[in-house]
């Protein structure tokens, strides 16, 4: 019913309101977004391949000046619900992120993101192990966004089944001075600041925000603080140097957990009392840095990147209180012929990771005293990898391999016995080989493609760090060594194309993709999980996508998600074989309208999550749900050097009720984490 309501909404908007507003329409604003159909470079590939032959599925999204001031982006999720393929959802808990899948890959985790690769700004989110840290991203400084959508270990390496690039640098025509602040409900508060400018021969690019909110839920409140800058030179017309630094800082979030489903139906904002009792969150705070360097020389480009990292965290949980020190960081460099008459790309990478873990009992958001676990964790990855592109007239064959080394060796005391007694070193040691293959052909106004590739998931060292007594009884500190890599081989074919009259594209992708000696939570015992590498699953799924720009005063962008992701495998798995995975939704669906109305800009969101479960078991089910999401700004206010726009949003419209994630095979059956009802946003921004 609350789906059919949503659309009769719709239907009304669409049939009454929207002639009577363009009625009024007589002009067009030069920063509506139009269809870009000259080719656009591909960053996320690691070469200079185009849209045009980019034998494989990708998608992008750059964002017009009017969504920049409009749209609220506190969570990744309203940047990428119209991109196929790729699923964000906002858990409206800041203590553990997002959840991210990209074509059901990464479902497993139950808290940041694993098995796809994450880069912001060229620097790598997802370290040697395959952990993906999303705090480091504020979604309202995204300007575009670039989407690998099958397995990229060619390109990326170790947990790479998908990719998802997204910059900061704002265009030419962005202003030198951009601030912007918020308000609305649940006591949410945000102010962001950039700064974008040419100073002789170099180009300055610095962003800041500071967000605070006392959440939707009880016990959910949080404040964040982050920030950015880059700066490029081009000593000459051959060469350019970028360095990047970022910061993101959390003084405090708080972990209301999830809910059984009667709490999500009657109290929705109910936090669980043992996490509000323990004073379960996380504190943390996180730099990273990078330095880019590229050389034109006759026979060939040198790229040369290096890229680091420090976290430090902690974060008392249910039962446990974790401390963290991590130092993280890689080196990358290629080389590309110039003078040969095909394309062909060389280079290495190495990537490391020093994690220094301690874990005591939580005394009420207090560590204990008496240490459980002291254990320093090293992870090193070396890859070497060649990629080539031939073009034969109407067709492009793209091929590539990649192998990688890694290295896992942990160091571990155990305080069990109130002494410090130190047990055998462990390691272990994986290798991989990655081949793809690729085509396209190139037709008038399309492009069909297909593509074969592979990718590997290595377990992380939260993964390695427990393992299980000889008697199955209780869980030991130290390291898991009987944990595998996860390996994916996924094929894909589609078609993109446009129609430049009618100012259409679209895209049609079909995959496969079979996963073997998949990492999954064998058991839990006394909060501590054990993983152990279960049998097969295959994902199998259906995507379209399209962009509609029929006139100057309005935009339209959609996307349709088809997935069946199953358990196929015997072993750990056999109970489940047959059953959907769970936390993947098999059927999703959005759309995104903006209209340009003299100085008023009007967006409309709708966004439909089709049913899914929530254990591997499928006895629990999260149900269906679709969201209405408006926007609104004027731009009428400034002279010839500023501009001020003041804006409002409201998010979920229509004050649906639904769960926005789930907590996958929750020992408890504690399944669910809701989301907001009706919310309302309204704030200005000033344009210099």
């Amino acid at each position: 019913m609350k789906t059919i309501r949503t659309l009769i909404f719709v239907s009304i908007f669409l049939s009454v309101l929207l002639p009577n507003l363009l009625h009024a329409q007589e002009e067009s604003f030069p920063d509506s977004l139009s269809l870009i159909l000259e080719p656009i470079q591909i960053e996320a590939t690691h070469s200079s391949v185009t849209m045009d032959r980019a034998p494989m599925s990708v998608s992008t999204l750059r964002r017009s000046m009017d969504d920049l001031v409009s749209r609220r982006a506190s969570t990744l999720d309203e940047l990428t619900f119209t991109l196929p393929g790729i699923w964000v959802s906002n858990r409206e808990n800041h203590a553990l992120g997002e959840r991210m899948t990209i074509r059901g890959m990464g479902w497993r985790s139950q808290f940041g993101v694993r098995g796809v690769q994450v880069v912001l700004d060229d620097i790598p989110l997802t370290v040697a192990d395959g952990q993906t840290i999303m705090n480091m991203v504020d979604p309202a400084m995204i300007q575009s966004i670039e989407l690998l959508r099958g397995p990229s270990a060619t390109l990326w390496g170790n947990s790479s089944g998908g990719v998802l690039y997204m910059k900061t640098r704002p265009g030419p025509d962005h202003p030198s001075l951009y601030l912007r602040s918020y308000g609305g409900s649940h006591g949410t508060m945000k102010h962001e600041a950039r700064i974008h400018e040419q100073a002789g021969p170099v180009r300055v690019d610095a962003y800041g925000s500071y967000f605070d909110t006392d959440g939707y839920r009880d016990y959910s409140a949080a404040e964040l603080w982050r920030g950015g800058l880059a700066a490029t030179v081009q000593p000459d017309r051959y060469s350019s140097i970028t360095g990047r630094v970022a910061y993101a800082g959390m003084p405090f979030a708080q972990h209301p957990g999830s809910l059984g489903l009667q709490d999500a139906e009657q109290d929705p904002t109910k936090a669980w009392p043992f996490n509000v009792n323990m004073q379960a969150g996380k504190e943390y705070e996180q730099w990273m840095g990078s330095l880019h360097m590229l050389r034109e020389f006759s026979p060939g480009v040198l790229t040369v990147t290096g890229h680091g990292a420090l976290r430090d965290l902690e974060n008392p949980l249910p039962g446990p209180f974790i401390m963290v020190d991590r130092r993280a960081g890689g080196s990358r460099a290629t080389w590309a012929f110039t003078e040969i008459p095909f394309d062909l790309q060389i280079g290495a990478e190495l990537k490391w990771q020093r994690d220094e873990r301690t874990q005591t009992d939580n005394n009420g958001g207090t560590p204990d005293p008496a240490l459980y676990v002291s254990q320093l964790d090293r992870v090193s990855n070396q890859g070497l990898f060649a990629k080539s592109v031939f073009d034969l007239e109407t067709v492009s064959i793209s091929a590539g391999l990649r192998a990688d080394r890694m290295s896992f060796q942990s160091d571990s005391l155990d305080v069990a016995t109130g002494s410090i007694i130190p047990y055998q070193d462990e390691d272990r040691i994986f290798t991989t080989v990655n081949p793809s293959l690729g085509l396209i052909w190139k037709l008038d106004q399309s492009r069909i493609f297909a593509n074969v590739s592979t990718s590997f998931e290595s377990p992380t060292t939260t993964e390695f760090k427990n393992r299980l007594s000889p008697d199955g009884v209780t869980v030991l500190p130290g390291f898991n060594a009987d944990l595998d890599p996860e390996r994916t081989v996924g094929a894909e074919t589609g078609i993109r194309g446009w129609f430049p009259e009618e100012q259409l594209e679209y895209d049609v992708t079909f995959y496969s993709q079979f996963v073997r000696d998949q990492i999954i939570q064998e058991t839990e015992i006394d909060g501590q999980a054990i993983f152990s590498n279960g049998g097969t699953a295959r994902h199998l799924g259906i995507e379209a996508a399209a962009t509609y720009h029929p006139a100057d005063w309005l935009t339209a962008r959609g996307m349709i998600t088809w997935t069946d992701a199953r358990f196929t495998g015997d072993g750990l798995e056999a109970p489940f074989k047959g059953n959907q995975l769970p936390g993947v939704a098999p059927f999703r669906a959005s759309l995104a309208l903006e209209w340009f109305l003299n100085q008023h800009t009007i967006g409309l969101d709708l966004e439909h999550v089709g049913r899914y479960y929530a254990d591997s078991a499928n006895s629990a089910e999260n149900d269906a749900f679709t969201l209405l999401h408006s926007r609104w700004t004027f731009s009428g206010i400034g002279s010839s050097g500023w501009t001020l726009q003041p804006f409002v949003s409201v998010q979920n419209v229509l004050d649906t009720r639904y769960n926005t994630s789930v907590a996958l095979n929750n020992g408890f059956g504690r399944f669910y984490e809701p989301g907001p009802g009706r919310t309302f946003q309204a704030g200005l921004s000033l344009q210099i």
